[in-house]
């Protein structure tokens, strides 16, 4: 009888030193992003990964193993895109994260030399313009959200051109008279439109207002602005 209470008392032993010794890791690790989340980024400018920490409850520190995915993002075009973190601990528990990085249009990124394509009118009745060079700056002008345009529409002596540009990319040509434009014989206009910011560069699509013409006449003009 006594043999068998030491038995049976050493195999409940047994069988919890094995349960105890058996349990798993279930927790997955913590990924802390460093820097702003959502991160601001002024388009063309080349994004900068302000890094991250993973911690775990039975490895420590394993920040050295986390995997960064940057490539969604497209820093040419504005827009909210997603960077991706992930990490596993030596269990195989998984993490990930996600920091947004939003690309915003400022009047500094699109002040550059273009080439322009422009189209006036549609369908049959469309012309088409031979391709021009275009020097657009940037001014202080309305918060510093402005560009200007050395010689818009290709018109000779049209320099006092403007536009406004949004973080999101739209582009706004506010209603404009200017007089004395083109050769050989100048000719008062009126400008105004809208657009946004392409990969490339930027699309207008304008009226052009002939106020010297009899009778007036008004053209819808579709100008494309490729970065050279």
């Amino acid at each position: 009888m006594k043999k068998s209470i030491a038995l049976a008392a050493c195999v409940a032993v047994s069988s919890l030193f094995i349960i105890g010794c058996s349990k798993d890791d279930t927790e997955a690790p913590i990924i802390t992003l460093l820097g702003s989340n959502p991160l601001q980024l002024e388009m063309l400018d080349t994004y900068t990964e302000p890094g991250a920490t993973a911690d775990d409850n039975e490895d420590g520190d394993i920040s050295s193993s986390i995997s960064v995915d940057p490539s969604e993002i497209e820093n040419r075009l504005p827009g909210t895109y997603n960077v991706y973190y992930s990490v596993s601990d030596a269990a195989g528990n998984p993490a990930d994260a996600i920091r947004e990085v939003v690309v915003y249009a400022t009047n500094n990124a699109l002040a550059k030399v273009y080439t322009v394509n422009d189209t006036c009118g549609t369908g049959a009745a469309a012309v088409g313009f031979p391709p021009y060079q275009e020097t657009v700056t940037a001014t202080s002008a309305s918060g510093g959200t402005t560009i200007a345009f050395a010689k818009f529409a290709n018109y000779t002596n049209n320099t006092g051109i403007t536009a406004t540009v949004a973080g999101n990319g739209v582009i706004t040509l506010p209603t404009q008279m200017t007089t004395g434009i083109g050769m050989p014989n100048p000719e008062n206009h009126d400008f105004d439109g809208t657009g946004n910011v392409t990969l490339n560069g930027f699309i207008l699509n304008y009226n052009d207002k002939n106020n010297s013409a009899t009778p007036v006449a008004t053209a819808a003009c579709r100008a494309i602005y490729t970065r050279n």
